[in-house]
């Protein structure tokens, strides 16, 4: 390990005669300083703090004693030597007060410099070996209680009564490291899968380096709910994760977000395929939600993995069979870039016909499967900016604003053209007419717009005309409008006293209760919430 020392003397001679002295005694250091004084010693030490300092005591602005009282509650590792002449003998007992364990007295023998060197030499290395040995104490200690927490946690994940007996110490142990009264859970099993080691530059015997890296990436995510990341003492291959929150309604959309984002990165980075099993809201952690987590999990076998599966989701959708052959070749056409057959797999999973037979839990269902689709298909242009990818799990959330399938077909078609970073023409007559379509839109935006009708004013297709919008304005037509709408909206609210209900037809909403839903996604609060807020400014 490299050492370095500062020489302190007011004498140049003195500080060449130690700096010779030292190399000839065999002392070697990576660095070798000199300070003609106390001023510049502190200096120094400032920008680069030494191992060992060698002063005077008497120099002209700032003797030795008080060089080394500014220093030491700074730097107390540094060890000091004291110089000084029989004179000054009566400062050795302020030093040893101060902690200097070496004086000596000029001149100075080799036989004794080179035997202080060596003591405080020793003392340097007994100091680091004792440091390292409390970090590593520490480590030890902080590892264990890991493994205490995580042994509990899967105990209680696989207890069938928390609040009885055996299953309310569990539960109480857990609770001292991660809120869990008064709270809604959701279980999360996450399995790496099999396919993930094949061909790759990971091996089944990285998987230990696998589950960290997991766990790491799901604590560095945000989210309004608690989250902790354990491994499945059950099972090498698989993690358990917990949302936690006071409020249920927030847990699905933090799942989809935060697992979906997991997904995203796992895939781009390091090529791992995760497939995820996650249980309803429940009320306590036991052995049912564990097992909920479970029976979701193996919704793989039917639909493959890489996925994300809802235990809510068996029940919504029992009976309804998912497109997932359509989903997958989806993945192939977006992988290729083939943009024709893209627009045509979505259209036909989206079809009119289609959607008479399910319902809107079959729409986020199969919204977020493409989602991971994009996720893990199109990996080449999240590399080069990565904040799409953020960008795009936080789009789940944009399902509330739309209120027809053509709108749905429209928004997604843009997503994937925006994921793939697919150079769209656009001349100038194109972009004028979006500059017109704009101000239509301004004027009108409180009338039912339909994509359709936009691009036929306009005389363009409408994929053509989402395409070149979304590229010119940084917003999908939807989004477009939803925003006018709820700045308009809020305008209202702050600054007359009509309805909710006026409001909402005032600004393009028959439904007021819809209405309710998109403005409070948009600004966090409802419309009376927000009035009333605006009102205490």
């Amino acid at each position: 390990m490299g050492r370095s020392i500062l020489i302190v003397d007011d004498e140049e001679l003195i500080r060449q005669g130690i700096r010779a002295r030292i190399d000839y005694l065999g002392f070697k250091f990576d660095s070798i300083r000199e300070a003609d004084d106390g001023t510049t010693a502190l200096s120094l030490l400032e920008q680069a703090p030494a191992d060992v300092v060698i002063t005077d005591i008497r120099m002209n602005d700032m003797d030795g004693i008080e060089l080394i009282g500014k220093v030491k509650p700074l730097y107390p590792h540094i060890q000091f030597i004291i110089l000084s002449g029989y004179a000054e003998f009566a400062y050795a007992e302020q030093a040893i007060n101060l902690g200097v364990n070496a004086y000596l007295l000029k001149p100075i023998s080799n036989e004794e410099l080179k035997k202080t060197m060596n003591n405080v030499l020793e003392r340097i290395e007994l100091e680091e070996h004792n440091h390292r040995t409390v970090k590593l104490g520490e480590q030890i200690l902080v590892e264990n209680q890991k493994h205490i927490f995580e042994k509990n946690l899967n105990a209680l994940l696989y207890h069938p009564n928390p609040l009885k007996g055996e299953g309310k110490v569990l539960f109480n142990t857990v609770n001292e490291q991660f809120p869990l009264e008064k709270r809604k859970f959701m279980t999360i099993l996450m399995n790496i899968d099999g396919d993930s080691y094949e061909g790759n530059k990971f091996g089944y015997q990285d998987i230990k380096l696998i589950r960290f890296t997991i766990k790491n990436i799901l604590s560095d995510f945000p989210s309004q709910s608690d989250k902790v990341v354990i491994s499945n003492l059950s099972n090498t291959n698989q993690l358990f994760a917990i949302l936690s929150n006071e409020c249920s309604t927030t847990l699905r959309a933090e799942a989809e977000q935060v697992f979906s984002a997991l997904q995203g990165v796992l895939w781009n980075r390091m090529q791992i395929s995760i497939s995820i099993g996650i249980s309803s809201v429940t009320d306590k952690l036991s052995l049912d939600s564990t097992k909920e987590a479970q029976e979701a999990f193996q919704q793989r076998l039917i639909h493959g993995n890489g996925s994300m599966y809802f235990y809510d989701d068996i029940k919504l959708l029992s009976g309804t069979q998912l497109p997932t052959s359509e989903l997958n070749m989806l993945s192939q056409y977006i992988e290729r870039k083939d943009i024709g057959n893209i627009q045509v797999i979505l259209n036909a999973i989206f079809s009119d016909e289609c959607m008479q037979q399910y319902n809107v839990n079959y729409i986020r269902i199969v919204w977020v499967r493409i989602i991971g689709i994009l996720l893990k298909s199109a990996h080449s242009s999240f590399e080069k900016e990565p904040q799409k990818a953020e960008q795009l799990v936080m789009d789940l959330d944009d399902l509330v604003g739309i209120s027809s399938l053509a709108e749905l077909r429209e928004y997604l078609w843009t997503l994937v053209l925006d994921c793939l970073e697919t150079d769209t023409h656009m001349d100038t007559n194109a972009k004028n007419k979006i500059k017109l379509a704009t101000k239509y839109i301004t004027n009108n935006y409180n009338k039912d717009i339909a994509i359709n009708d936009l691009a036929e004013r306009f005389m363009m297709s409408p994929n053509y005309f989402s395409s070149i919008f979304k590229k010119e304005t940084g917003q999908t037509t939807i989004n477009y409008i939803k925003e006018l709408r709820i700045n308009k909206a809020r305008e209202y609210l702050a600054q007359s006293s009509k309805s909710v209900v006026d409001i909402a037809k005032e600004v393009g909403y028959e439904d007021s209760q819809y209405f309710f839903k998109v403005f409070k996604k948009s600004t966090g609060q409802t419309p009376l919430q927000y009035r009333k807020s605006y009102s205490k400014l």
